[in-house]
């Protein structure tokens, strides 16, 4: 498993300063992470991945509403997590997965990560943004030292950035034959270089050093892979199954299939929605909106006006998520998604899961645990749905 951060240079005088990437180099990586690249550590990083080290790491899920951290390592296949710690990110501090107010975030993080007594120097990082592009492109068949130009003129041709904005990855999903031309089929993800250079650099000001930049639906197949992958009386895993992480400002749709990703959306809505009725409708104070929403709401309950209200936005998050999965269908020549997996806080939502069931006719269930085989863990047995994407974002392979 690779993983890339920014590519820094020690003796840059300012950390807003660039340094650009060399394209040649990430090319040749592997797409399931974001490789962490940067001068002066890259031997030390190289020395973690191999199975004689054992380091345990600090991992932190940065959304725009709650930061969930666990401390933990993994080690010949064996994943173990100590610490599960939530915490609420400052308003503001990020969003769309860009850290907008750095000092905020800084303060807070320090103070939890001191208050908890997490020793782990070694940190990895894991968020998604609808800025971080993913596509599946063709390519002719070329030799390896001219595919960073190929693939860099056809990006173009499907994205008009400048591709000098973001670290780019690529992995060819397969190889084919049309009309005596051999085709690569690719899957390309552009990160965007200030996000990324943003985590970095609040990573280096808690004194961590930065390991891995992760992206939510890597994290999400890691943990599929590593920790779910014996859940069969869930899900078969090789039918194509939806994981949709349903957070504050966005719900994320990532469909699998033979334990890989397969398609992945994000829609632009989310617990704020029901958080801001709540607020203007039954005038709850901000600080008492999720005590509230747990105690009060139920969708399987029609009559109470204020359940009404909620499944009206709970509606509209269905009726995009239902555009998504027949958008895949269609795509895939009918292939259907059999089942989905609901987490995050929004999943929490009381008879959500049959109520998702019911009005998109596939089987719904809300991850609330793991089995006790799956990895070794102290957590006295508490849910941990909120923490999939940090647990998965530990795992490096």
């Amino acid at each position: 498993m690779k993983n890339i951060f920014i590519k820094k240079n020690q003796n840059q005088s300012s950390p807003n300063s660039k340094k650009k990437v060399n394209f040649k180099e990430v090319m040749n990586m592997d797409v399931k992470t974001l490789k962490a690249k940067f001068s002066k550590n890259f031997r030390k990083l190289n020395k973690i991945n191999t199975p004689e080290k054992k380091r345990k790491v600090v991992a932190v899920d940065m959304g725009s509403s709650m930061i969930k951290i666990v401390e933990g390592m993994y080690y010949k296949e064996n994943l173990t997590i100590d610490k599960y710690i939530t915490m609420k990110t400052p308003k503001d501090a990020i969003v769309d997965g860009e850290i907008k107010k750095s000092q905020e975030l800084f303060d807070k993080l320090h103070e939890v990560i001191k208050s908890n007594g997490i020793k782990a120097k070694y940190a990895t990082c894991t968020n998604n943004s609808t800025l971080i592009i993913n596509r599946e492109i063709s390519i002719p068949k070329v030799d390896e030292d001219e595919m960073d130009t190929v693939v860099r003129y056809e990006i173009q041709q499907y994205l008009p950035i400048n591709l000098e904005d973001y670290i780019l990855q690529v992995m060819i999903l397969s190889e084919e034959e049309i009309n005596e031309s051999k085709k690569l089929n690719i899957r390309v993800i552009a990160y965007p270089e200030k996000i990324a250079r943003g985590y970095y650099d609040l990573l280096i000001k808690l004194n961590l050093k930065p390991y891995a930049l992760d992206v939510n639906y890597n994290a999400i197949n890691k943990f599929i892979n590593c920790i779910d992958k014996n859940n069969e009386y869930e899900y078969n895993s090789e039918d194509s199954v939806a994981f949709i992480d349903m957070g504050a400002s966005f719900i994320d749709v990532n469909i699998y299939k033979n334990g890989n990703l397969d398609f992945t959306r994000m829609i632009k809505a989310g617990g704020n929605d029901i958080d801001e009725i709540l607020i203007e409708r039954n005038n709850i104070e901000i600080n008492k909106v999720e005590s509230f929403k747990a105690k009060n709401i139920d969708l399987e309950e029609v009559f109470e006006p204020i359940n009404i209200y909620v499944r009206e936005v709970v509606d509209d998050w269905i009726d995009k998520i239902e555009k998504i999965i027949q958008f895949y269908k269609n795509r895939n020549m009918g292939d259907e998604v059999k089942n989905i997996i609901i987490f995050g806080g929004s999943s929490k939502l009381k008879g959500i899961e049959e109520y998702m069931t019911n009005k998109l006719g596939i089987n719904t269930i809300r991850k609330k645990s793991i089995s006790k085989n799956a990895f070794n863990s102290n957590s006295d047995d508490r849910p941990i749905d909120d923490f999939i994407n940090v647990i998965g974002s530990v795992i490096r392979l």
